[in-house]
């Protein structure tokens, strides 16, 4: 799984009447550009064989419907698999908040806040789990060689202590009687009870295995 970056960009330019526009310097226009802009890192800056995500998912700027304000905040969130990759996004990042920013007479800053690193599984512990949890369900249950994922996991921490393996434990297109999907992170979540047995056997015939 990837490692995860959030971003905070603040933009300022000269709040004035909306109607007298070239009495100030528009920030919402500055940060529209910015925004569109952002989305070009990734397409135009990384090797296509390589992956990322760059994502802005807050944009927040002004108060009144007549006042172009002063200020403006762009949040996001960068996704990569590799420190040179994150490395690089910020760099075009940065690169891109001078060049707009002069361009429209604005101020723009950048922070980064690195949160998880990328979530390495190891290759012996990898293999364990596999044939204990392949011994369980049957081996065509069991799915290798899944596509990397862009979400984040905090055990990242962890394998970078010791080596292990994080294990996916199939939640369901549709959970059994319940009407919402199982894909986190959306406001119809409902988790599926009936794969709680098969978790729970997955432990205890992990753990007596390793044993």
């Amino acid at each position: 799984m990837a490692g995860t970056c959030s971003f905070e960009i603040a933009v300022r330019g000269q709040g004035c009447h909306a109607a007298m526009p070239n009495q100030g310097v528009d920030t919402l226009l500055a940060a529209s550009q910015l925004m569109l802009a952002l989305q070009t890192v990734v397409a135009r800056n990384l090797h296509p064989c390589e992956s990322a995500v760059v994502s802005v998912t807050q944009f927040h700027g002004g108060e009144a419907w007549n006042i172009i304000p002063d200020d403006a905040l762009l949040r996001g969130t960068i996704r990569t698999f590799k420190p040179e990759v994150q490395a690089m996004i910020e760099r075009a990042v940065e690169r891109l908040c001078s060049g707009i920013a002069s361009a429209f007479g604005a101020q723009m800053s950048v922070k980064f806040d690195h949160r998880y690193p990328p979530t390495v599984n190891s290759v012996l512990e990898t293999a364990l789990c596999s044939r204990v949890a392949s011994a369980l369900l049957g081996q065509d249950k069991v799915r290798a060689n899944e596509l990397p994922s862009m979400g984040a996991e905090d055990f990242a921490y962890m394998l970078h202590e010791k080596p292990g393996c994080y294990v996916w434990l199939g939640n369901g297109v549709n959970s059994g009687a319940g009407t919402g999907g199982c894909t986190l992170h959306n406001p119809h979540y409902d988790f599926n009870d009936e794969i709680l047995s098969f978790g729970v056997a997955y432990w205890v015939k992990l753990v007596e295995t390793a044993l």
